[in-house]
């Protein structure tokens, strides 16, 4: 079972975009880290703006 936190996404990331600047000469390899890395951001992208629409419910909450 993966591990969903923000943190385990956030080093998984890390260590795929390590793989594909490590990754020179195989393009399909390339294209396979590219794909999750990029499934990966887009969790990570969905979580931030979670996270961002959640500050702005408790700072308003606390503006009335």
């Amino acid at each position: 079972m993966m591990d969903n936190t923000f943190e385990a996404n956030y080093k998984k990331m890390e260590s795929l975009l390590k793989d594909l600047e490590e990754n020179k000469n195989n393009i399909d390899k390339s294209l396979e880290i590219y794909k999750e890395a990029k499934e990966i951001y887009d969790k990570l992208n969905k979580k931030i703006n979670d996270y961002k629409a959640k500050v702005e419910i408790i700072n308003n909450d606390k503006n009335e």
